[in-house]
């Protein structure tokens, strides 16, 4: 799929939207990985960084998770829960889930700081 260049959305939001469909719609299932950025910048031709801001949408929507194994679907049950405030509510293990997460996404951004770059 391509993005439209007609379309008044921004590109990051059509790949979003369209994600987001296929994650409700169960075309992708919870827990199934989406693909690495450079899959998924190869599907909807687009740039890598341009499939980061679709991700990070879905991502502060509660749809996605991101770990250092990739991104992956969330269910409508979790996504509910991340919306409505993250890890209140939450059992130690999410708990401690979600920090090994942060931890893995702070890493990369720093990494990112200093100059290097992590492969998709």
């Amino acid at each position: 799929m391509t993005i439209a260049e007609d379309d008044p959305r921004q590109p990051f939001q059509q790949a979003a939207d369209t994600l987001r469909q296929e994650i409700r719609g169960g075309g992708i299932k919870p827990g199934q990985r989406l693909g690495s950025v450079r899959q998924l910048a190869d599907r909807f031709q687009i740039s890598p960084t341009t499939v980061q801001r679709a991700l990070a949408v879905l991502r502060d929507e509660g749809l996605l998770k991101t770990t250092s194994r990739g991104n992956f679907a969330r269910d409508e049950e979790s996504a509910s829960k991340a919306a409505e405030g993250g890890l209140a509510g939450g059992t130690l293990t999410d708990v401690l889930r979600e920090l090994s997460d942060l931890r893995s996404r702070v890493e990369r951004l720093e990494s990112a700081r200093s100059g290097d770059s992590e492969p998709d």
